[in-house]
Formats: C-alpha cells, sequence, structure tokens
C-alpha cells in the first residue's frame, strides 16, 4: 500500500464517508476497529504527526479495508465495497449464546440472548425489556463484549470480560465478569456465565429454561455494588463498622467446649484487613471478617482446595458479641462447626484478648455444646 501521508489522510476520509452512507457512523467504526483517534487520522493538515495512537493512517487504512470489506478502486480515485458485500444485509456469520447473570435487584439468576455477527457486532436483549448494541473482541486469551444500552438520551455501556484461552472460539461455556450502571444508577460488577448454542431457535429455547443448579450456584449473589459519592478523604468511605472493626484487631484466646465438660483453647487473630486466623490442631486457617450489625462481628473460617480455586470448605462460623465484653474483658460468641467436634456441632465459644487470658477463667464459663450425632 504505497501512499503519502496526505494520501492516506483522505482515502480514511473517504473511507468513513462511504460507510456512514450504509449507516455506520464514526463512533461504531472506532469500536470496531478498536481505535479512537479517525478525527486525527483524517485530518492531516492539523495533526500532520507520522504516528497517531501507535498507527500510520497507511496502518489505519488497511485496518478500515480489512474490517469492511472495501478498497480503493484506483481507476476512479475512490473508496468503494468489495463486490457482493452488502454492508446493510444479514451477517454470514452469527453466534448464539445465552448470558447467565445475577440480577441483585430481584434476587434471582436470569439470562440474556447474546447475538455475535461477523465477530464484530453484538445484539443482547434480556428476558425483561432491554436491547443493548456493541461490538466483540477476542485479543490473545480474552474475549470481550462492549455494548450501549439504546433509546436512552444518555447512553449506558456495560462491559463483559470473558476468559476464552488459547482455543479462541467454539466454547461451550465461557466465565468471565460484567460491569456497569444499573437503574438506580448505582455501578456495579458481578460475574456472568455464556453459554453458547447452536442456534437461534436453540437459544430461544434456553433463554426461556431455568438456568441449570451448578449455574446458579456460581453465580448466586455474586454482585458488587459501589457508592454514589465522590469522597474527598479515605475517612469519607470509612463506616461506623469499620471503626468498630479497628478496636478489635489483636491476638485472642478462643475457648472452644470439648466434649466431657472440658475445654479447648486455641489462637485467634483478628487483622486490620478484615481477614482473621485461627490455630486448629496445627493448622492455621483463614477467615473473612464482615458486620451482621453494628454490634455483631461475623468470621467464616475455610480451607481453600489445593488447588487455589475459590471453592472453599468451610471449618467455623463465629458470630462474636462485640457491644460488651465482661469485666474479664470476654466476648461471648456462638459458633458452628462440621469438624471441630469431629462431627456438625453448635456451640458457645469466648473470645479473650491474649493479654487478658488467665486459664482460671475457664472455671467461671458456662459449657454448652450441641452434637450434630444420629438419634439412638
Amino acid at each position: 500500500m504505497d501512499y503519502t501521508q496526505s494520501e492516506a489522510a483522505c482515502l480514511i476520509t473517504q473511507a468513513i464517508e462511504l460507510l456512514k452512507g450504509h449507516k455506520i457512523n464514526q463512533q461504531e467504526i472506532e469500536l470496531r476497529l478498536n481505535y479512537t483517534s479517525l478525527s486525527k487520522a483524517k485530518n492531516e493538515v492539523k495533526y500532520p504527526s507520522i504516528i497517531i495512537e501507535k498507527k500510520t493512517r497507511k496502518e489505519i487504512l488497511q485496518a478500515l479495508f480489512n474490517e469492511f470489506s472495501l478498497f480503493h478502486n484506483k481507476e476512479n480515485d475512490r473508496i468503494e465495497l468489495v463486490s457482493g458485500r452488502d454492508l446493510d444485509g444479514k451477517p454470514n456469520d452469527v453466534q448464539y449464546f445465552i448470558m447467565h447473570y445475577y440480577a441483585f435487584a430481584r434476587g434471582v439468576v436470569d439470562r440474556a440472548l447474546i447475538k455475535i455477527m461477523n465477530k464484530r457486532k453484538v445484539v443482547m436483549d434480556y428476558r425483561i425489556n432491554e436491547h443493548w448494541e456493541g461490538v466483540y473482541h477476542v485479543i490473545e486469551s480474552y474475549t470481550f463484549i462492549e455494548v450501549t444500552k439504546m433509546g436512552y438520551s444518555t447512553p449506558v455501556k456495560k462491559l463483559l470480560s470473558l476468559f476464552s484461552g488459547t482455543k479462541k472460539y467454539g466454547h461451550k461455556y465461557l466465565l468471565g465478569t460484567y460491569s456497569t450502571v444499573k437503574r438506580d444508577g448505582y455501578p456495579a460488577a458481578g460475574r456472568v456465565i455464556l453459554e453458547s448454542a447452536s442456534s437461534e431457535e436453540k437459544a430461544l429455547q434456553l433463554l426461556h429454561e431455568d438456568s441449570d443448579y451448578r449455574i446458579v450456584s456460581y453465580l448466586k449473589n455474586n454482585v458488587y455494588l459501589t457508592k454514589l459519592s465522590t469522597p474527598n478523604t479515605l475517612d469519607d468511605i470509612v463506616s461506623d463498622h469499620h471503626k468498630h472493626y479497628i478496636n478489635l484487631i489483636g491476638k485472642y484466646h478462643i475457648i472452644v467446649p470439648a466434649k466431657s465438660n472440658t475445654w479447648n483453647v486455641k489462637m485467634l487473630t483478628i487483622h486490620k484487613d478484615f481477614s482473621a486466623t485461627v490455630e486448629i490442631n496445627n493448622v492455621v486457617y483463614y477467615g473473612d471478617s464482615n458486620f451482621i450489625n453494628v454490634n455483631v462481628l461475623n468470621i467464616v473460617f475455610t480451607r481453600k482446595n489445593q488447588d487455589g480455586l475459590t471453592i472453599r470448605k468451610q471449618i467455623l462460623n463465629l458470630n462474636i458479641n462485640i457491644r460488651t465484653s465482661s469485666s474479664n474483658h470476654i466476648f461471648t460468641c456462638t459458633a458452628s462447626s462440621p469438624i471441630i467436634h469431629g462431627t456438625p456441632s453448635a456451640f458457645s465459644a469466648f473470645l479473650v484478648p491474649s493479654e487478658f487470658y488467665k486459664p482460671q477463667l475457664l472455671n467461671k464459663l458456662k459449657h454448652n455444646l450441641i452434637l450434630g450425632e444420629p438419634l439412638g
């Protein structure tokens, strides 16, 4: 492609005008090219740089030719559409997917139909009345879908990021995440699963069937919302709960009832990053701390699978009454565990800051243990 800077800029302008005549606006062209500086590329007088957004004008022109099946008719010195290609016609390559997602407002796992045309254009229709359109990219081992909700004076965008691996197309399922702005204006993000369908008929069938229970289990409650605020300092985003939590950071002796009215004493540490650790039978387990309300701190201790996946095995669920402690600095807890007592159990436990722990405290505590054993 032997063009000067000025010639390439002129041909880029012609290509854009031709595509606009086929109702493809410049924004869509830029999305499909994954290139956002067409206005600079076509204005060589104002922007004489050879490289614009890491591409030369010749490279941009070639990308337009490849993406939209265009060519330069040198005899007439104009950009034309490759013979037999109709940009307004039906796409010759359509992939169908069902997107499974957790609908936060309704508390259910729901579905949407995604159509990917010519490995570029995306149409997404939810079972509720929502229609989105956008573009599809595969970059190395990842698939990206960027769509815009239609029919709004201010467009709302959604981005799906999915792992596709070295095999870029043809997967039955793709796992990923989405990020967008919900109807009530809150920025939101969560997990999605894309399930491929062999035809539009099959896709519509899947759209109206309940999601598989394994999909529901994977997606349930995995939605994250941010506040509608722009904090001036980090103190503006800290809740009263966090202020209570800071006062709890430290090392503790956790006192757990054992069989035959005896006690087991373990070491527990609450860390400032809302994590915790506890040592049970010479094994350290890791926990996540959350407030049930301002008075109760919940810590769930788990063990990761050896493959490091996020699927975890729960070891201990601890609810700590942080509102008050006794004169001996003892916090009361309710707890449950599937393994500590060799069988599922529920029990009262006690948390004492390590600097205040004394063995004689055990004589003052009430033993309360319920074992999940079969009835005789």
